[in-house]
């Protein structure tokens, strides 16, 4: 399996204001009009590509419209271009399109937009909203730090031959549970990514397990997570609904945020790599349906690659 180059931080120059920032892509300065009506931009969108294609918003924040592409955790353009602040009430529309012949639109990380169509009209809410289009098939990376994890074993077998690396990613339909095995432990060197028990993206065990959402890169053998492309912000929405009652509970795994959710309740400041478990309970006289995801499993975990709103509903008996 071929080595990865370590991550290497880089200047990203900002015209208009001259920002230099090491490591994370810039955002850029606000235009006069904006500058005008800060008071008024309570409402933020940020926009996640999960797989090949892109994500197109319009109207964008100072422009008819703005296309957003991510890569594992890396904007491929212009942080300004997934990034926008909107007055509250604002409508969007959200349209997404797969690279190529090859990749196909699979759904929403938001439930107000249906799975079924690429095009989603949004109306925004004071607060920062995040919303993921989804497509298939993605990649997986795997980058190699100074800890001798090898050798490292993936199941299962990618369809076509690959070699985990930049020059040849190997590709997975979206939803497939992959395991990372690594052939030595190394002593203060931890698994970094989206591995499912991970705290603050990192994990200290023999075996990285991980849903493959998005196209995923993850480090064997790193002391800290920011020495490969970090990971984005993302946060969870909560909301109730059917004629019933009932309460939503839960908290992030690993971590001290919790929910406790009336009609709704939500947890901002995360990370992608994070998950979430959740516990619906009906009230008496009523009982719990199902999640917007079509889950009917009371108690459950999510991720954030995957979920950024949930709907949790309950009818009377």
């Amino acid at each position: 399996m071929a080595v990865s180059a370590a991550w290497s931080k880089r200047f990203a120059l900002v015209t208009a204001g001259v920002l230099v920032a090491l490591g994370f892509p810039a955002a850029s300065a606000p235009s006069p009009t904006a500058s005008r009506v800060a008071g008024e931009l309570d409402a933020e969108i940020q926009l996640v590509t999960a797989g090949p294609g892109t994500l197109t918003i319009s109207p964008a924040e100072n422009a008819p419209k703005a296309d957003c592409e991510v890569d594992a955790q890396q904007y491929q353009v212009d942080e300004s271009e997934c990034v926008h602040h909107y007055t509250a009430g604002t409508r969007v529309l959200l349209t997404a399109t797969p690279k190529d012949k090859r990749h196909s639109f699979i759904g929403w990380s938001d439930f107000k937009c249906a799975n079924s169509s690429p095009s989603c009209t949004l109306t925004l809410a004071a607060g920062t909203q995040y919303v993921t289009a989804r497509f298939s098939p993605v990649t997986l990376r795997i980058s190699h730090g100074q800890g001798k994890f090898d050798p490292v074993t993936v199941t299962p077998k990618a369809a076509r031959t690959c070699a985990f690396d930049d020059d040849s990613p190997c590709e997975y339909p979206a939803g497939t549970i992959v395991t990372l095995r690594r052939g030595h432990a190394s002593s203060g060197y931890f698994w970094v990514g989206a591995c499912d028990g991970n705290r603050a993206g990192k994990l200290d065990a023999d075996v990285c397990t991980l849903r493959l959402q998005s196209n995923e890169l993850v480090g064997a053998g790193y002391k800290d997570p920011g020495e490969i492309p970090p990971a984005l912000g993302s946060g969870i929405v909560v909301a109730l609904g059917g004629s019933g009652r009932g309460t939503v509970t839960g908290g992030v795994i690993n971590g001290r945020r919790t929910l406790a959710c009336g009609k709704r309740c939500s947890i901002s400041g995360l990370q992608r790599t994070d998950y979430v478990r959740l516990k619906a309970v009906a009230s008496r006289g009523s009982h719990f349906y199902r999640w917007s995801d079509f889950s009917r499993q009371s108690t459950r975990v999510v991720g954030l690659g995957y979920t950024t709103r949930i709907r949790a509903t309950f009818f009377r008996n």
